[in-house]
């Protein structure tokens, strides 16, 4: 149902009751609403044609890419090869960062910040950036994070150069600086290149996210208010706002108002459960608020409002109903190019400069000699003694069951479907 202009710029509430220790939200909206007009001006919002035509083709032939490769893999799956082509690729492009969160983790025990700051800070040049997402273009996807990803001033050139490619655009950012990028006219084809847009968001509580983000109040509340400026642009623009909430033991309560604010607002919810390094936190799992949360969470899925995976996707993932991780259905590139292979949460990977090959299949032919994927994930000998639960770990065990039963009997047609409303 189509909104009307009242109802874009200043939300009703209907599931979230706003607490007195939350933002006022029609100040926030009014604030936001001011934002996104002078990002409209910037921009130059374009015509439904134009929508319709460019921005559809290049989605189309990302999709083709990605179907084509997975009958590719059901080959390779077939023969019991688990080498395959990835879907999509995560690059971290910087470990900077201008947040510094409790629970950040690069799933190997460090922070983002920190390591920047040790010295793991020669991030790749704009011209290596370019030849990076070239080698992977086969992937057909490209998910683009940090650190915070913003930060870097080069990421509307090579978003430009992935969008050229005909390639599917994701990013994952804090959501601090966005809002004030998006004046600038660098920045203009931002919103109409990038397909899904995910920003953290860990509570509605100012002093909450000042504490877990080690931020000051300003920073918080621009969080807050990009949100709500994005949220009224995806009505002009198309791509997909998603709030991604790291439930830990702190943010639990939190975690039940995001999810009505997300519902009432209409943003796409993605819920994760904070992991320890490589293995699930199963105190956190078996805490009883913990176990309420989850159930909400998985009914309102079933009662159609919009999340980032199926309800079945997300009561395995927050069950954490023990699914098989596949690593190499996607690849974790690091900030100097280099891959983790055959996983970024292995103590053990061997690290793959992406630069020095042609493309991705030449890569993995020469990754796995080094370490062979296949039945990788485990507690065996030469396997990854690993048990995350991840998002990422979900997709992959999807993902396999795609090429081991068909595309429309494993329900990842239905998983795409819901990534691409």
């Amino acid at each position: 149902m189509k909104k009307n202009a009242h109802e874009i710029l200043f939300p009703n509430f209907k599931l979230y009751k706003p607490k007195d220790y939350h933002p006022d939200w029609k100040k926030l909206s009014i604030e936001a609403s001011r934002l996104a007009l002078n990002i409209a001006k910037i921009i130059k919002l374009q015509t439904n044609y134009f929508q319709g035509t460019l921005f559809q083709k290049r989605k189309i032939l990302a999709i083709l890419g990605t179907l084509k490769n997975l009958f590719l893999n059901m080959r390779k799956m077939s023969k019991g090869n688990h080498n395959f082509i990835p879907i999509f690729y995560i690059w971290t492009m910087t470990n900077n960062c201008n947040f510094i969160c409790t629970y950040c983790s690069n799933h190997r025990g460090g922070k983002y910040p920190e390591l920047y700051n040790e010295g793991f800070n020669k991030d790749l040049t704009t011209e290596q950036g370019r030849k990076l997402i070239k080698t992977m273009k086969k992937s057909s996807a490209i998910y683009y994070c940090g650190g915070e990803p913003t930060i870097r001033k080069d990421l509307p050139e090579l978003l430009e150069y992935s969008t050229k490619l005909n390639m599917f655009n994701m990013i994952n950012t804090n959501g601090s600086l966005i809002g004030d990028l998006l004046l600038r006219p660098r920045y203009k084809n931002f919103l109409m290149q990038m397909d899904v847009v995910i920003i953290s968001l860990d509570s509605l509580n100012l002093d909450s996210l000042n504490s877990m983000y080690k931020v000051s109040d300003e920073v918080s509340y621009k969080v807050l208010r990009n949100i709500l400026t994005l949220n009224i642009l995806r009505n002009y623009v198309p791509f997909k706002l998603v709030a991604n909430t790291v439930i830990t033991h702190d943010n639990i309560e939190e975690s039940f108002h995001i999810l009505d604010f997300c519902n009432d607002l209409n943003i796409t919810f993605s819920p994760v459960s904070a992991n320890i390094n490589h293995s699930a936190d199963l105190d956190l799992l078996n805490n009883e608020r913990y176990i309420e949360l989850r159930k909400k969470i998985v009914e309102r899925a079933k009662q159609g409002y919009p999340m980032i995976a199926s309800p079945r996707m997300l009561e395995r993932l927050l069950d954490f109903k023990g699914f098989n991780c596949y690593p190499v259905v996607f690849d974790h590139i690091d900030y100097n190019g280099e891959v983790f292979w055959p996983c970024k949460a292995y103590d053990k990977a061997v690290m793959v400069d992406v630069l020095r090959y042609k493309n991705v299949k030449k890569l993995h032919e020469a990754a796995e000699k080094l370490i062979d994927p296949t039945n990788f994930h485990g507690s065996g000998p030469k396997q990854c003694q690993g048990n995350c639960a991840w998002m990422q770990n979900c997709v992959t065990d999807t993902y396999a069951q795609a090429l081991i039963n068909g595309l429309f009997g494993s329900g990842l047609v239905k998983e795409i479907g819901g990534l691409l409303k």
